[in-house]
Parts: structure tokens; sequence; C-alpha cells
């Protein structure tokens, strides 16, 4: 079989990391590179011996062969690119966020439907083989009705971080903080673990460490339609950093920190016990039980583009479709909304009230237009 043509858009930073996992990748042949800078475009053409672009309809215009691309630009680029890539029927790959709005996110999935290719969106989380079994363990009914869930994932970034780039932490140029940066993977893997969404948020955004215009910590109550409740924290304001999902069940308990699964059974469901116990100080014994993880063949990127890959191959949805990568997308913004509304935000986000909301604080945004 034919290797399928593969270009990569946005060559600096995360870009290259593409460059390498397309290249890794037996089934795909990388033909192009493309960024807005010549300078970028040239050096990454050179150093990979492919052609350079600085435009992506010209791009594709210029070789029919290149049926598949992978965007790592910056976030508000992201759907502009996927559109036209849908026009000329070209698989997208697109890093996290796939979009800094929902109603972005929205046009990108509708216009590769419209055109009937792969919109895939890179969250390689997913296939961390821990995050696997969880996600397992949660929708197979091991854990019981669900009760309780939280995300704890503060981090930390100086000055300079902020202060390398001139579109970081601004709403012209970046959309968002930590919410938008560095915590998708984190609000994707809560939902997708939990395999539910939300139906309402009440959230608290602040920029407490950084002299910056959007957020750099970011905290919310989550409510769900199934009864449960839950709660989330994101910041870049901490050290030494950690990574916690918890999810509480009526027949167990699961953990995942640092990438770790730690799941524990229990002798008996709790509403259960608590109903017909006659024992005053009694409670059901829980045992936390060793769950066989499965190795994965590829890991980060890789995984990723191998994924993506076969789903162009086989015609089948990848792991992560566009419909599935925007939730993040709408956690976000509805955090977002509630923190500078003051009021509790319904899911879906109502995307006129998100897009309003957007273009007033773009026009005060520090960045210049571009």
């Amino acid at each position: 079989m034919s290797k399928i043509g593969i270009a990569v858009i946005g060559t600096k930073g995360m870009g290259r990391g593409h460059v390498k996992a397309a290249l890794a990748t037996e089934g795909f042949e990388l033909r192009a590179v493309c960024d807005v800078v010549p300078a970028e475009s040239e050096a990454c053409a050179q150093e990979f011996n492919v052609r350079g672009f600085t435009d992506v309809k010209t791009m594709l215009e210029a070789d029919p062969e290149i049926k598949a691309v992978s965007i790592a630009t910056p976030h508000w680029f992201h759907p502009p690119i996927a559109v036209e890539c849908a026009k000329h029927k070209v698989h997208v790959l697109t890093e996290k966020p796939m979009s800094v709005t929902v109603s972005g996110a929205d046009q990108m999935i509708a216009a590769h439907k419209k055109s009937k290719t792969i919109l895939a969106v890179v969250f390689q989380a997913r296939f961390q083989a821990a995050n696997v079994k969880a996600r397992e363990l949660v929708t197979s009914g091991a854990l019981g009705k669900i009760h309780r869930v939280m995300l704890l994932a503060p981090g930390y970034r100086t000055n300079a971080y902020y202060a390398s780039g001139g579109w970081r932490a601004t709403w012209r140029g970046e959309g968002g903080g930590v919410l938008l940066n560095q915590a998708p993977h984190d609000l994707d893997q809560l939902q997708w673990i939990a395999d539910e969404m939300p139906s309402q948020v009440i959230a608290v955004n602040e920029s407490v460490l950084h002299p910056i215009e959007v957020e750099d910590r970011a905290s919310a109550i989550l409510t769900y339609k199934g009864g449960a409740t839950g709660y989330l924290h994101v910041s870049t304001t901490e050290i030494p950093g950690r990574n916690v999902i918890e999810f509480a069940g009526d027949k167990g308990y699961l953990r995942l920190e640092d990438g770790k699964l730690h799941y524990a059974k229990f002798s008996a469901p709790v509403r259960e016990f608590t109903e017909t116990t006659t024992e005053v100080w009694g409670r059901p014994k829980s045992e936390y039980v060793e769950v066989p993880l499965e190795t994965p063949a590829k890991r980060g990127h890789e995984a990723v583009f191998q994924d993506f890959h076969e789903a162009i191959v086989n015609k089948r949805p990848p792991r992560v479709t566009g419909e599935s990568g925007r939730n993040c997308v709408e956690l976000a913004n509805a955090m977002i909304l509630s923190s500078f509304t003051k009021k509790p935000v319904k899911l879906p986000v109502s995307r006129k009230a998100y897009d309003a909301l957007m273009k007033k604080l773009i026009a005060k945004s520090k960045k210049p237009k571009t």
C-alpha cells in the first residue's frame, strides 16, 4: 500500500514534534511543511528535506498528494486552517485545544463532516495505559453510581515563560491562560474517563502570581445530571505540582495520581450498607486491588499519529474525534464565562454569549493586531 502524503502546519516548537511523529509513522510520507514565517518554514524544510510553504491553500494546491495535515499553530488559527483543509478534502489532526471557542470548534466539525474527511485532536494522554484502564473501570460500572469527581492539576510557569512569546497569556494571542494552554489535557481526561460532561459549572478564575491579562489559576464546582458533584483546580502558580483525578462511587473508588492508577473495591455498596446496617460505627470494607495494565505499542504523539493514519486507512473514527475533542473547549469556555459573569453557566455553552465576551476581551487585549 502506498504511503499517505502528510504536511505539518506550524513548524516552531510543537511543530517539530509533529514532524518527527509523522516521520516515525510508517504509513505516512512527509511531503511538506508550512509556516507563515518564511525563515521558519525554510529552516524546517531544509532540515527534513521537504518543500516549504508559507500559505496553506498554496501548499495544498501545489501538491495534490497531500491527503492529511497536522496543525501545530497557535490556537486561534486552528479553525480557519482546518476549514481550508476540509475544502480540499484533506484529513486533519490538530493540536489541543482544537479551538479557542466552541463556535470555532463547531465550524471545524461541520466542515469536515461536509467533506467526509477525518478531524482528529491531539490528546496523547488518552493512549496512556492507566488512563485507558481508568475509563474502562468507570464506564463498566465497576465503581457503581458516581457521586463525586475531582481534578487537581496545579503547575508552575515563570514570568520569563510568559514573556517568551508576544501571543502568550493574551486574549487576542492565546484566547485564555491556564485553561487554554496547560490544562486542556487535564480537562479532557476528566470528561473522557467519566464519559460525561457536567451540566453546570460555577467558576472563579484569577491571575494571582503573574502580570498577565488572562488566568493563571482557575477553580470550579461541577454539577452532573446524574446527581454527582465535582471540583476542579488548575494553575501555573504552584510547585512542586501534582496531577490527581478522583472518582468516588457507590461500589468503589478510583484515583489517578501522576500517571499511577489506584483502585479500591468495597465489600458492599455504600448506599445499601448505609440503609441496612445496624452497626453504629460500621462501614463497608475497602480493599485496593492491583489492576493489570496493557503496555501501548507507541506513546505520546507517535501513538496519536499512528491512530490518525489507521483511521484514514480503515475509514473509522480516530480515538479523539472533533466532537470529543471539543468537550475540553466547552468546559474551559464555560468556566471563563462563569467567572466573568459571576453566575452559574449551563452546558452546552451559549455560543452567542461566549463569542460576545471574547470580542470584548480581545478589544482590551494588550497584544497588537496581526
